[in-house]
């Protein structure tokens, strides 16, 4: 999966797989270690990542934050 310099629009990601699991993508992730191209992730992939940098920047709240995070995103 190549991914893209711009991002993806709605209609686009529904056409393209998680680049880590291969479910249906929902959301998209650039880093600019990954040259800033944008990947497609799903809704669990993107709260696993998500909870990652929560915990790796020390938010003391992280578990907090994780949680709204899962129930704004219907997990």
């Amino acid at each position: 999966m190549k991914g893209r310099k711009t991002p993806y629009t709605s209609k686009g990601i529904a056409r393209i797989k998680c680049f880590r699991c291969g479910k249906p993508a929902s959301e998209q992730w650039q880093i600019c270690s990954d040259d800033n191209v944008y990947r497609g992730i799903c809704t669990e992939c993107d709260v696993a990542l998500n909870e990652v940098v929560l915990r790796w920047f020390g938010f003391e709240d992280w578990k907090e934050k994780i949680r709204a995070y899962r129930e704004r995103m219907g997990i």
